[in-house]
C-alpha cells in the first residue's frame, strides 16, 4: 500500500453520522422529548453515559437503555445527576454534607453496571480524568449528533407559542401575524420555515449572546431575522448553537469570535 492511500482521510456524510450514532440519538430525543429533561442538563447526562459505556462497560448500554421504561430512565437519569454534583464538588466531604438523606452509596445502577468499579468516591478521585473525557465526548458526539433534534425542539415550542397566540387573540389578528411573521415567499411559491432555517454554531470559550447575533446579521443584511432560537447551554452559561433564518453555509465573525453558518437541513426520521 502507498503511503498516500494509507494517508487519506475518510469523511462520512452527517446521515452517515447520524446512523451510526442513532442509539444515541433516540435516547437523547427520549430524555427531552418524552421526559422533558432540561436540554443543558441532557447533554451532560448523555456524555457522562457514554463515557461509562466506553470505559467501564465496553458494550451497547446506550441500545439496551433505549428500551427500558420511562420509570427506569429517569432513576438512572437521577443517578447520573448525583454523579454529575459530585463531579462539579471540589472537595468530596462537602459534597457529601449536602446529599442530605443520599448516601455515598447511592447510585446502586452506575455500581451495577461497572461491577463496583465505579463509586461515587472513585468518581471524586477521578475527576480530573473524567470532566476531560466528557467534554471531548461532549464536543465530537453530543453536540453534532444531537443538533438537529434541539432544533426541532426549538421550532415546536415556536409552533406552540403560535398556537397559544391564537387562542388568546382574534383569529383576524392572528393570521395576519402568521402570514407576516411564519410564511415567506420567494418568485411566488411558499418557503417552509425548515428551508429557511440555519445552524449558527459558537466557538467554546467566546460567548456570543442572542443581541450580538441579531445585531450582527441586521446591521450587514438589514432586517432579514425572523427568529434566533440560542441553545446548547455549556460552561458558564455559554449557547454553544443557535438557529435563524439565512440561506448561506458562510463562516463569519461577531466581534471577533469566530462561528459557521450553514443551512439547517431537518431530519425528517429522528432515530
Amino acid at each position: 500500500m502507498d503511503s498516500s492511500s494509507s494517508s487519506s482521510v475518510v469523511s462520512i456524510t452527517r446521515e452517515q453520522f447520524n446512523a451510526f450514532h442513532s442509539f444515541d440519538r433516540a435516547l437523547f430525543t427520549r430524555i427531552v422529548m418524552c421526559l422533558k429533561g432540561d436540554i443543558t442538563q441532557s447533554f451532560q447526562v448523555m456524555s457522562f453515559l457514554i463515557y461509562i459505556e466506553r470505559v467501564y462497560i465496553r458494550s451497547n448500554l446506550i441500545n439496551d437503555l433505549v428500551s427500558l421504561s420511562d420509570h427506569s430512565i429517569n432513576t438512572i437519569i437521577d443517578q447520573v445527576m448525583i454523579c454529575l454534583r459530585c463531579l462539579s464538588c471540589e472537595h468530596f466531604p462537602t459534597f457529601l454534607a449536602t446529599l442530605g438523606n443520599i448516601t455515598a452509596s447511592s447510585i446502586p445502577w452506575i455500581r451495577s453496571m461497572t461491577g463496583d468499579k465505579l463509586t461515587l468516591g472513585v468518581i471524586h478521585q477521578k475527576r480530573r480524568e473524567i470532566i476531560p473525557e466528557m467534554t471531548k465526548i461532549l464536543n465530537t458526539i453530543c453536540y453534532p449528533a444531537f443538533e438537529d433534534i434541539c432544533v426541532h425542539i426549538e421550532m415546536h415550542k415556536e409552533r406552540n407559542m403560535h398556537t397559544f397566540s391564537q387562542s388568546l387573540c382574534g383569529q383576524q389578528e392572528t393570521s395576519n401575524h402568521l402570514e407576516a411573521g411564519t410564511s415567506n415567499f420567494h418568485e411566488g411559491q411558499h418557503v417552509r420555515a425548515d428551508d429557511r432555517t440555519v445552524f449558527l454554531k459558537f466557538s467554546k470559550g467566546y460567548p456570543i449572546s442572542e443581541a450580538e447575533v441579531h445585531a450582527y446579521f441586521t446591521r450587514r443584511f438589514g432586517d432579514i431575522v425572523e427568529a434566533i432560537h440560542m441553545g446548547g447551554v455549556g460552561g458558564k452559561d455559554q449557547a454553544m448553537y443557535a438557529s435563524m433564518v439565512l440561506r448561506s453555509a458562510t463562516k463569519f465573525t461577531i466581534n471577533g469570535k469566530h462561528f459557521w453558518a450553514r443551512r439547517f437541513i431537518p431530519s425528517h426520521q429522528i432515530r
